[in-house]
């Protein structure tokens, strides 16, 4: 005990003090590493001095953690949805760490001790669709004129198999049939980043579908990049930046899902960053 008394004497930075079971709960919680990085330079903000929520700028996380600025929004943007921390207003507003007992993290490391089959077909659990299972690897990162530029290296299952399915051939991507758009999927994401500020989705009408469609085929430099499940959620949580959007107008009047998929409204978003 007297070298761990000698050490904090000595060190002329302090130290931030953390809960154990937040301390427990962060090393079992399956997080990709930069989830868990972003999640600990929120923690340092704010348990650092004494708050339990504060305004925290995305440049300032990146800067900490080392991490591009456009991937801490889609980051934070997850750990949302994933109720690791949580936001009180819009996408400015103070965030701290939510209490451990209502994290929904997803499980991203299932393995079962069996030995299984070669699969003829392989279907994953995190991905939006069904895709084979020797498609060629391609990165497709996306850079010019997009909200996230996808990083191929993150080893993500959501995103990599999602690309493989949709550009099955890494020369000729061909658009997706209409019957395998995970249209439930994209309506839970909305509803999961914006369902607290802008009215919820329902139900799915022809309607809403046909411009869902209109935005998973949308081509951005040889690049769909509407088939990346992080992409939806990036977008989404950069549609509620706009003040205007969010209702701060002399109506009231607030965006829906229907008005976030036309297809010029997504160009307006994305043509802004």
């Amino acid at each position: 005990m007297s070298n761990v008394h000698q050490l904090h004497a000595r060190s002329p930075g302090g130290f931030t003090r953390m809960d154990n079971d937040l301390y427990g709960a962060l090393i079992r919680a399956d997080l990709s590493g930069r989830e868990l990085r972003v999640a600990l330079a929120i923690h340092r903000q704010t348990a650092g001095y004494n708050v339990s929520s504060a305004r925290i700028a995305a440049s300032y996380i990146a800067e900490m953690a080392n991490i591009h600025r456009e991937d801490v929004s889609r980051i934070i943007g997850e750990l949302l949805r994933q109720r690791v921390i949580y936001r009180d207003g819009g996408s400015k507003a103070p965030i701290g760490i939510s209490p451990v007992t209502e994290w929904k993290i997803d499980s991203k490391n299932v393995r079962k001790s069996e030995n299984k089959k070669e699969p003829q077909c392989g279907v994953s659990t995190t991905s939006l669709v069904a895709f084979p299972p020797h498609n060629k690897e391609r990165n497709t990162n996306l850079t010019a004129n997009a909200v996230v530029a996808a990083d191929a290296s993150t080893g993500e299952a959501f995103e990599s198999e999602l690309e493989q399915q949709a550009t099955p051939d890494p020369d000729q991507p061909a658009p997706a049939k209409a019957d395998r758009i995970p249209y439930s999927r994209i309506a839970e994401i909305y509803n999961e980043i914006c369902g607290e500020v802008l009215p919820k989705c329902l139900k799915l009408n022809d309607k809403r579908k046909r411009l869902i469609k209109g935005c998973w085929n949308l081509e951005i430099n040889g690049v769909y990049p509407f088939r990346k499940g992080e992409f939806w959620t990036a977008y989404f949580t950069d549609c509620l930046k706009s003040k205007h959007w969010t209702g701060d107008n002399d109506r009231g009047w607030t965006a829906d899902i229907e008005f976030l998929t036309r297809q010029d409204k997504v160009l307006k978003v994305l043509e802004a960053l």
